[in-house]
């Protein structure tokens, strides 16, 4: 049997692309090793606290979170999960004074910027708590801390939104965090 020429070309494409969409992928050895900079800030969200119940830190993690003006928005005991989240101003008055200044410079010229009402509002700052039973310790508890902050505008839209990895930042909320567990753990 003899294909004609115009068949053998659309025929040999298809085997083609049959025979490399077979080909296995290669994963690279490393592609699930953490580099260095994701373990460092593993590193400082993580502590291990040695308490009766994973209940007794989300106690004290709920006391704490309130005591720094947190609302809590999700909590689910079973998995050991807090999410909470705080809003603050973001106006400084000499930013408002200079897009105030410049929209005033812009109407005088005969057009309209608008700089006053894109100007940042608020900072959004949301956390998230996981504990979990510690492989390491029996008895103890690995709690991670992760943050972001969020810059929201006049007009309700996200100008920034960025991944907190202050050091000082995450031992200032541990801190926090053992004072209440210690309290919690002292006056029952």
């Amino acid at each position: 049997m003899n294909l004609p020429r115009d068949a053998l070309l659309p025929i040999a494409i298809f085997i083609l692309i049959a025979v490399c969409g077979c080909a296995a992928p290669t994963i690279p050895d490393d592609a699930l090793r953490l580099t260095e900079s994701t373990l460092e800030t593993r590193a400082i969200q993580t502590r291990r606290f040695e308490v009766d119940s994973h209940l007794d830190i989300l106690k004290a993690t709920i006391s704490a979170l309130q005591d720094m003006e947190y609302n809590i928005d999700t909590l689910d005991k079973s998995l050991g999960i807090i999410t909470a989240s705080k809003v603050s101003d973001a106006d400084s008055a000499s930013d408002k004074t200079s897009r105030i200044m410049l929209d005033l410079f812009c109407a005088i010229g005969g057009s309209s910027c608008g700089a006053y009402a894109l100007r940042d509002d608020k900072f959004a700052i949301s956390m998230t708590l996981v504990v979990l039973p510690s492989l390491e310790a029996e008895g103890a508890y690995v709690t991670r801390i992760t943050l972001q902050r969020a810059l929201i505008s006049k007009a309700g839209t996200i100008t920034n939104l960025q991944r907190i990895d202050d050091a000082d930042t995450y031992d200032r909320i541990f801190a926090r965090l053992s004072k209440s567990l210690f309290l919690e753990e002292n006056t029952e």
